[in-house]
């Protein structure tokens, strides 16, 4: 009787066992402004900060959350920034002409 239930714990077993997390891609990452800092960069923990995320060695494709993010900024050659919609806002200070 024993040997009956086993093929059916296994299916319970694997049915409830936790989904493996997706491993990340190689240069891209998550930023989101409005979480605590220490984040790795993953969906899961994304960086606080887009300048954060722009000194890691690129290529990069960096996912913006919704929020502000205020520069300057310099991107890396190869670097791709994908906002979460007309809610990410990049802001940079206004350069001031130089005389003459």
């Amino acid at each position: 009787m024993p040997s009956r239930l086993l093929p059916w714990f296994l299916v319970l077993v694997c049915a409830c066992s936790k989904p493996a997390l997706k491993p990340p891609v190689p240069g891209e990452l998550w930023v989101d402004a409005s979480v605590a800092s220490g984040g790795d960069g993953t969906r899961e923990r994304p960086l606080r900060s887009l300048a954060e995320a722009l000194t890691r060695p690129g290529p990069l494709h960096v996912h913006l959350a919704a929020g502000r993010y205020e520069g300057p900024f310099r991107l890396p050659g190869g670097t791709r920034l994908v906002g979460e919609g007309p809610s990410t806002v990049l802001t940079a200070p206004r350069r001031h002409p130089g005389p003459g």
